[in-house]
């Protein structure tokens, strides 16, 4: 079974969702499918150093041809990742290919992936990563309302399955009607390689960990917010905030001044964008991961946390935050300020041992590549029998 995996970037600049396709092929290559990666040489504003474009290459153990991205100075244009090299490529390499499974929405290489499929008549799975979400349809709402009418309502409609990564996630798309069946599937994790040992201790300040992308739809203003709350009742109290990632310089910036202005400047370590073992250690060592993010249709990063044995603080948007509460692996709570600060008041007692198990145990047990690798497998030949059939 041959399998392409389109996405506009695998850049870790654009967080979980384009990181974890890479780590999906090498799972699904274990699992005896033939997977392989077709996407730009994105990276953020700039282009992905370590991608050689127009060849086939391997990038972290798995296959990958990436294209050039068009790289105007207008920021919406240069998102929109256009790229004729990987259109013209798949022109002629489309039927190679038994499946189709395609990552993101509104992005020149997922949207004309998806027409030549339908042209061609190759059967493709859409993961649509969060973007037909109430909140994410409102953001450049013209744009995406005329995409939809234009050609992306009948990719969407075409799609031999939709994948989506949470319940929650099916739940909110299913205002929108569409016709193809729901594939639920989390994405998995792979934990640190080992535990770190003697850094967390009762001694040192309640250290809470904020590592994302530094955009709005994060609420990073909101956690803020809600600590200079919790140092004005709780002036006494010991703990630093970390935050780890990275975005548009401008904001970030912004982000640095209101730490400043709110008077948390002493207690706020600015990490920027940090991966691989630095991340790791990052996760293993903060007491509690804290994301309080207006729309999340996975969040990936809270289940690192969670591999890492670190319980998780998490608004009811982030779509694991159900598994969260469920399991007792962390604390949900609104991600208005004051709500929040109440919480992190809370989680001054730091979280139990027992809390640290349950988030072990949740990662491991719902989230394994291996397991989720197979259960894709099996999914991908269902598709391919539908398809046979008709």
């Amino acid at each position: 079974m041959r399998v392409l995996h389109v996405i506009p970037s695998i850049s870790p600049l654009r967080g979980g969702p384009s990181r974890a396709v890479v780590e999906m092929v090498a799972a699904l290559r274990l699992r005896e499918v033939d997977a392989a990666i077709l996407t730009t040489n994105d990276h953020g504003p700039g282009l992905h150093p370590d991608l050689v474009t127009g060849r086939w290459q391997q990038h972290r153990g798995v296959p990958v041809l990436a294209f050039p991205r068009w790289s105007p100075p207008v920021a919406a244009l240069r998102e929109f990742a256009i790229s004729p090299g990987l259109s013209l490529w798949l022109a002629r390499h489309l039927k190679d290919y038994d499946l189709l499974h395609i990552h993101a929405l509104f992005s020149y290489p997922s949207t004309s992936a998806m027409a030549q499929a339908r042209w061609a008549g190759v059967p493709y799975i859409l993961r649509s990563i969060g973007q037909l979400s109430p909140w994410s349809l409102a953001q450049s709402r013209g744009r995406k309302r005329l995409m939809l009418g234009l050609i992306e309502r009948r990719n969407l409609q075409r799609a031999a399955a939709l994948h989506f990564t949470t319940c929650a996630e099916r739940d909110e798309a299913a205002a929108l009607g569409l016709a193809p069946p729901a594939l639920v599937l989390p994405l998995g994790v792979r934990g640190p390689a080992a535990a770190a040992a003697g850094d967390r201790d009762g001694t040192t300040p309640v250290r809470f960990l904020f590592l994302s992308r530094l955009h709005p739809k994060k609420r990073l203003e909101n956690l803020l917010d809600a600590l200079a709350l919790l140092q004005r009742h709780r002036p006494e109290a010991p703990w630093e905030l970390a935050i780890a990632g990275d975005g548009e310089p401008r904001y970030v910036a912004g982000l640095q001044e209101r730490s400043r202005l709110l008077g948390l400047e002493a207690r706020c370590r600015w990490l920027g964008f940090v991966e691989g073992e630095a991340k790791w250690r990052a996760l293993q060592t903060a007491d509690w991961y804290v994301l309080p993010s207006a729309a999340e249709n996975f969040g990936i990063a809270a289940v690192e946390a969670l591999a890492a044995g670190t319980p998780v603080i998490l608004s009811p948007e982030v779509a694991v935050a159900a598994d969260v509460e469920r399991c007792g692996a962390g604390l949900v709570c609104g991600s208005d300020p004051e709500a929040l600060a109440r919480t992190l008041a809370t989680a001054l007692e730091r979280p139990t041992l027992s809390m640290r198990a349950s988030a072990l145990n949740l990662a491991q047990m719902d989230f394994s590549w291996s397991t989720i690798a197979l259960q894709l497998r099996d999914a991908y030949r269902q598709v391919l029998n539908s398809s046979a059939g008709r």
